[in-house]
């Protein structure tokens, strides 16, 4: 019993060396795997550092692979944009040599003009301020003597200037024949006159058709027509010179002191007022106030001082002139294709001339907005892209203009003999007068006849050739006429 501990002693100090045997290895391989892991640790610091280093390397490599990539964007849009620039130089040179020809010729024609335009403004005013009193044939007349004043004294002038042409413009013209004015030279010489005078016109017109005209061009503006002889004359003139309205008057052989202050115009400022005195009363004056004095006698004769202060206008018909007015009748009556063809030629004309300022205008508002190089804005090279295009076309229609103006005189020719025949016709009734005094005939009354045989003749029905349906309106327009004539006639 004594043993039983030290035995159990010795069998666990057994125990504990077979443990300390099986354990040691153990603890070296765990002080190995320590050491080996110290290494590791070691190592994979040494790995995370290069890491590092060669994420370093990447990033730097990836922004300098960036900056490349981005030169090259560069260089290409570089490559593009002078390409670019290389194209719209070329464009450029190219419109502008076109444009440069039509430049130096416009630049030419402005030269020229400015060289006569002393001349032919001289010329312009002068017949504006003294021709209207007279007829077409005296117009020319003295026109003619003019120009021959001008070359005696050294001044140049466009020998060929057309005033119509020169003082109005297409769009004009063609809201004048709108507005019921006749189409002949004589009768637009004087709505020019109308719309460029200085003084009041008084316009001589026996036909009537100078009135009508005025109606219908003032119609928008209110019109008023009135006389000497009407009790509200006064109270129209009040009305007309405070809101602007144009006034008519008419039968102005009649005339009334009352309107000396409105015809010199003798104005007194106030305050910023504009006053003119009417009688014994201060009356504002309008700035778009207008007056037209109107006489249907063309033997009235009136005194100097009425004559110094106005602009005569005589609507007073020549051969010429109604021989134009015929002509235009017929052509719309007969070949309506041919009168729309010369309207359409008119509104064109003026239509090119317009789109050709606008262009021009819109290329020099672009070059002047342009900001930095010229070659960089597309704006320009648009335009201007646009105007050679545009003056091109232009140009196109221009020559086909020259064909259809051939066209419409050749067609007018042929009813140039009808129209002759008319205005000998109407002098002649109009010279009836001298064989009696009651021999009054309008020329409302002939353009009743002529209208009627052209529009209301039942023997052109069934016929569609030109040439015998002139025939038969020149035959019946003398027998209409003499009928209609010799009714009226003493017989004896």
């Amino acid at each position: 019993m004594a043993c039983g501990p030290m035995v159990k002693w010795a069998v666990a100090q057994v125990s504990y060396a077979d443990m300390l045997k099986k354990v040691e290895p153990l603890r070296e391989e765990l002080r190995s795997l320590e050491v080996q892991a110290e290494d590791n640790k070691t190592k994979g610091e040494e790995t995370k550092a290069l890491i590092a280093k060669l994420e370093i390397s990447i990033a730097a490599y990836k922004e300098e692979y960036a900056q490349l990539i981005s030169q090259a964007t560069t260089i290409k849009a570089d490559l593009d944009s002078v390409q670019a620039k290389v194209d719209r130089s070329i464009a450029l040179l190219k419109s502008l040599g076109i444009e440069r020809e039509r430049w130096e010729a416009t630049s030419e024609t402005f030269k020229s003009q400015m060289a006569t335009i002393i001349g032919d403004v001289l010329l312009s005013s002068a017949y504006l301020a003294y021709a209207g009193y007279f007829d077409q044939h005296y117009r020319h007349n003295l026109f003619a003597a003019w120009c021959h004043h001008l070359t005696q004294a050294g001044l140049s002038f466009r020998p060929d200037i057309a005033l119509t042409e020169y003082l109005s413009n297409p769009d004009d013209r063609l809201r004048w024949q709108a507005n019921a004015l006749p189409t002949d030279d004589l009768c637009t010489e004087n709505a020019i006159m109308l719309k460029r005078f200085n003084r009041y016109p008084l316009i001589i017109d026996p036909s009537g058709q100078a009135t009508e005209f005025i109606i219908n061009e003032f119609k928008d503006r209110k019109i008023t027509k009135t006389s000497f002889l009407d009790d509200s004359f006064r109270k129209n003139l009040e009305s007309a010179l405070r809101f602007g309205n144009p006034l008519l008057v008419q039968d102005v052989e009649n005339y009334d002191p009352i309107l000396n202050p409105v015809l010199n115009r003798e104005l007194r400022r106030t305050g910023g007022r504009v006053l003119i005195t009417l009688g014994d009363q201060d009356i504002d004056l309008s700035p778009t106030f207008v007056i037209f004095l109107s006489t249907r006698d063309p033997t009235v004769e009136f005194p100097p001082d009425i004559c110094s202060r106005v602009t005569f206008v005589n609507f007073t018909v020549t051969r010429s002139s109604l021989q134009s007015q015929c002509l235009n009748q017929v052509l719309k009556a007969e070949r309506p294709d041919i009168d729309t063809k010369r309207s359409d030629l008119l509104k064109l004309q003026g239509e090119f001339h317009l789109r050709l300022r606008q262009l021009e205008k819109s290329l020099l508002q672009a070059l002047n907005e342009a900001k930095g190089k010229i070659l960089d804005d597309d704006s320009v090279i648009t335009t201007l892209e646009t105007l050679k295009q545009e003056a091109a076309d232009i140009g196109l229609k221009v020559e086909e203009t020259d064909k259809v103006i051939a066209e419409i005189e050749t067609v007018s020719q042929q009813y140039k003999p009808l129209s002759q025949a008319c205005s000998n016709m109407y002098f002649t009734m109009d010279s009836l007068n001298q064989v009696h005094f009651l021999y009054q005939y309008s020329l409302k009354f002939f353009l009743d006849i002529f209208n009627s045989v052209l529009f209301n003749n039942k023997q052109l029905t069934d016929l569609s050739d030109h040439s015998q349906r002139l025939a038969v309106i020149t035959r019946q327009l003398f027998n209409v006429c003499y009928e209609r004539v010799a009714r009226g006639m003493l017989h004896t």
